[in-house]
């Protein structure tokens, strides 16, 4: 069994432009469209976060009220017409 050894590199041309100038115009075209692109993406992303931060917090609140009222319910609950109540206002 023999190898035979090719040459694949003689059939591939290289070519280099040797440019000195850079189109300006479409450059900043370009840019425009990346960034127009970002804000798109940024608004919407912004959108989002927002309404899960808002959520965030709305339920730390809401565990912070809950813990508070289990640990302190004794304070809130007070006994209405109890005998004191009653004699003090005869």
């Amino acid at each position: 069994m023999t190898l035979t050894q090719q040459s694949t590199a003689a059939s591939l041309p290289i070519t280099i432009h040797d440019t000195e100038s850079v189109d300006l115009a479409s450059l900043w075209k370009l840019v425009q469209l990346g960034a127009n692109k970002f804000w798109r993406h940024t608004k919407a992303y912004t959108t989002i976060l927002g309404v899960m931060l808002l959520t965030l917090i709305s339920l730390i609140f809401l565990s912070m009220h809950w813990s508070y009222h289990r640990l302190f319910s004794f304070v809130s609950h007070r006994v209405i017409g109890s005998n004191n109540e009653i004699s003090n206002q005869n």
